[in-house]
């Protein structure tokens, strides 16, 4: 992935999820503005997402070694983006105000137990009139984490969709490279739509879209053989 990056065509969204994520930030249009990932892990969404036109970008995560390589992978393609190691409810007032668009990508809400603090940041550091696109996991792809099959089981094995967590685990997966290890025990937090849906528009954020979509994001065997149901959705808002 890092060679590839020299090629000012590469791109890490090429899965056939992100024909739908590009699509709909074409209509949005990134000519020219500064943009950001929250979290952004190693940055080769946000990079990727810069070579349609953004002038700028900037990305936020809490682990040392995601910026770290996603510093690394901004010097190989040679664009104009920073990154910061921070804790994402801790960003600095001096990035109020700054970002035409946000990107909010799959897996990444599940960290926040509060949406309503999470969201409250994103909102500050929003433009007025700049916009959010959440890329996600469905709320409902969830109830398939414990091997529930719909056609061949009965409730007991799914999750309860109204039950938010914190949910733990320790198995962890390199991006890259895709090997499975143990890690230290993380937590997670299962949010309804409403929830998420309620927190965007309390922190002054006008959705101007939903969508769903029967499109698996997360690579739970289960849930691809679930289609026909709704599995990831956008949510394209506007700060007021």
């Amino acid at each position: 992935m890092q060679r590839g990056f020299k090629d000012p065509d590469f791109t890490t969204l090429d899965r056939d999820c992100d024909e739908v994520l590009i699509s709909k930030v074409k209509e949005i249009g990134l000519n020219g503005k500064t943009i950001s990932q929250i979290p952004c892990n190693n940055g080769r969404e946000l990079l990727s997402l810069m070579r349609l036109g953004a002038k700028e970008a900037m990305g936020f995560d809490i682990s040392d070694a995601a910026i770290l390589e996603a510093k690394e992978l901004a010097d190989i393609a040679e664009l104009n983006a920073k990154f910061v190691r921070t804790n994402i409810l801790e960003i600095g007032d001096e990035y109020n105000d700054r970002f035409d668009f946000i990107y909010i990508s799959e897996g990444s809400l599940q960290w926040f137990p509060d949406l309503n603090e999470y969201f409250s940041v994103v909102s500050r550091l929003l433009r007025k009139n700049g916009n959010i696109l959440i890329f996600e996991i469905h709320p409902f792809a969830y109830l398939f984490e414990k091997g529930f099959n719909l056609k061949e089981q009965g409730r007991k094995n799914s999750v309860s969709y109204f039950e938010r967590g914190p949910y733990s685990y320790k198995d962890g997966m390199d991006y890259v490279g895709g090997v499975q290890y143990e890690a230290k025990e993380c937590n997670w937090f299962m949010h309804k739509m409403s929830d998420i849906l309620n927190a965007v528009s309390r922190n002054g954020i006008e959705v101007i879209e939903f969508s769903e979509y029967d499109l698996e994001m997360a690579n739970n065997p289960e849930a691809m053989m679930q289609r026909g149901l709704p599995l990831s959705y956008i949510i394209v808002g506007r700060k007021k």
